[in-house]
């Protein structure tokens, strides 16, 4: 009994040492967070209750732990956020044409006006709505800090309707809503905001109180997450399910997959940054819409470099501004459906040729593989003008120039960092590799846009080939049943075409560039591509008879195929030849 009570006395004397300016007698609350009671500053704190009359605020006081462990949160992630459930008290007919209520923090020069002049608290930013407003008796708050400011001492809700606060917490920094749940989250950044009902929009325009506007050193800019609610049928490929978004202009349609339950934009694949986003079809397959931090992790490093991707759905890459890529030579990007596979888009195809020309000519270029060629065809040869590499490749590849102590380039040893970072490839004990799980794929901003788009699909596909088994049999299957004639003319078009020269010995690699090359485009085009392939001068050239099968039969077997692995890539991932994103911007 005496131990207890000297706990009790020591907790109240911390209280009284950091509440000094209280005129209320400081003493704990029954609420606690992080395992310590907050201090009641004053009467109706103590039970977490307000009549919403007389008593219409409820003011707290952190302890010294809870403020360091505040100052942690912000510090760790440049902001963080306080947590508040609020219950109201639904009886009685509401008499007054409105009812404020307020979330708010408290700084030392604030706790004079506890019990005196408390309405002056309600002058700076807060975090307020009106009960008349609300479809739900209660919900949760979320009010943020930033690094920019004050750590709060201690917060208050203010209240005129009868009401009880409970479950408080220090969670990360946020805006937006979420309305998944019984009890839905509204948060605000750290220049206040109002509680919304209406759940097909967001305001994130104040997002730069808490969030970096720019990747920089230790500074990378935030996602947002938008929340669905599954569906069991999410229609055809021809008439996909959708949710469309507009972000102040800038349309991005979210195709849905079955039983999706959220998708993500990165801020910084928008052109304006930080605005309101509203969901202008189907808003109500949406469940939430937040921006949270990302890890501060994915900034690019003091080296320079970003070894770290950033996960997001591959439709935004193609017009992601390259004002806000972490580094100018390329940027990394994990695909958001398949973690395994890292996609680079490179500045300049000089850079991709650095980075992947000899790994090219190791793995696929008839005659090479196996071997590293010389600086020389980094410089002066053509690899390909987009790439697609399997972990055990990759692994091959670096080993070798291991064993041989072959001297790389600077962009191969940091393709290197890159691939072990990601846990693509795993270094051994002797210094040789090992592959580990997933897959590199690449595309260059020197590309024409309509090429682009096509080697996005194509290596995309790749991309999934690479990880995926059981759509390694599908292709399979199809590959083995396909008519003769048809693949003859693929082959040989593959083997002698300049900028090709692939290995038909390989029939992994057969096999992977036969579904590519009918799933780079859409199904209504995959007859006219091959049509076009057999019209080509420099194909009759070679392949004369050949050429003329595929025109006579109207490229048959490609489009029976192809609806094929069309029917297979939608039935699974809601994807569809010639389309590998499920965002479509505008």
């Amino acid at each position: 009994m005496r131990r207890t009570i000297t706990v009790v006395g020591a907790f109240l004397l911390s209280l009284l040492f950091i509440f000094t300016s209280c005129t209320y007698k400081v003493q704990p609350s029954v609420l606690a967070m992080n395992g310590e009671n907050f201090s009641a500053l004053n009467k109706s704190a103590v039970k977490s209750k307000a009549d919403g009359k007389r008593n219409r605020f409820l003011c707290y006081g952190f302890s010294k732990n809870q403020i360091a462990h505040f100052k942690n949160a912000v510090y760790k992630n440049t902001a963080a956020a306080l947590s508040v459930h609020i219950s109201f008290d639904s009886k009685g007919k509401s008499k007054q044409p409105e009812y404020p209520f307020a979330l708010g923090f408290l700084y030392e020069e604030d706790l004079s006006l506890i019990g005196n002049d408390e309405s002056k608290l309600l002058t700076r930013p807060l975090f307020k709505g009106d009960y008349l407003e609300c479809q739900k008796d209660n919900f949760k708050v979320s009010f943020s800090v930033s690094s920019t400011q004050d750590i709060p001492c201690g917060f208050f809700v203010y209240t005129t309707k009868p009401a009880t606060v409970s479950e408080f917490r220090i969670t990360e920094a946020k805006i937006g809503w979420d309305n998944s749940t019984d009890v839905p989250l509204f948060a605000c950044g750290a220049d206040g905001g109002r509680v919304a009902w209406n759940f097909s929009s967001a305001d994130f325009s104040s997002a730069k109180s808490i969030f970096p506007s720019e990747n920089a050193l230790n500074k990378v800019m935030p996602k947002i997450e938008i929340g669905l609610f599954p569906l069991e049928d999410n229609g055809t490929w021809k008439k996909q399910m959708s949710v469309g978004l507009d972000f102040c202009g800038e349309r991005i349609d979210l195709r849905l997959q079955k039983k999706q339950e959220k998708v993500m934009v990165q801020s910084g694949a928008l052109r304006k940054g930080y605005t309101e986003v509203h969901a202008v079809s189907h808003p109500e397959l949406v469940s939430s819409m937040m921006i949270t931090a990302n890890n501060p992790g994915l900034s690019k490093n003091k080296f320079s470099k970003v070894l770290v991707p950033l996960k997001t759905d591959l439709g935004l890459v193609m017009d992601w501004p390259q004002r806000n890529w972490r580094v100018e030579d390329y940027e990394l990007y994990q695909w958001y459906y398949f973690p395994e596979v890292l996609f680079f888009d490179f500045a300049s195809y000089k850079i991709q040729n650095q980075f992947f020309t000899r790994l090219a000519y190791f793995v696929e270029k008839a005659g090479y593989k196996g071997t590293l060629v010389g600086n020389d065809f980094v410089e002066n040869k053509h690899g390909y003008n987009a790439h697609d590499y399997k972990a055990e490749d990759l692994a091959a590849f670096f080993t070798t120039a291991e064993l041989q102590e072959f001297t790389l380039n600077e962009r191969e040893y940091l393709l290197r960092e890159i691939l072990e970072t990601n846990k693509i490839i795993v270094k051994n004990a002797d210094g040789t590799y090992s592959a580990g799980k997933g897959a590199v794929i690449s595309i260059c901003r020197e590309s024409p846009r309509y090429l682009r788009y096509t080697f996005l699909a194509h290596e995309s596909w790749h991309g999934i080939y690479f990880i995926d088994e059981d759509f390694r049999n599908v292709v399979s299957a199809c590959y083995n049943m396909f008519d003769p004639e048809s693949m003859e003319f693929l082959k040989k078009f593959w083997e002698t075409q300049p900028g090709l020269g692939y290995d038909r010995s390989d029939e992994y690699l057969m096999q992977n560039e036969f579904m590519a090359y009918i799933m780079q485009q859409s199904f209504p085009n995959i007859a006219p591509y091959f049509l076009q392939v057999a019209g080509r001068g420099s194909v009759n050239r070679i392949q004369k008879e050949g050429a003329a099968y595929i025109r006579n039969t109207e490229a048959q077997a490609f489009v029976d195929a192809g609806e094929l692995l069309n029917d297979y890539a939608f039935e699974q991932w809601g994807l569809a030849c010639g389309r590998v994103s499920l965002m479509i911007r505008d």
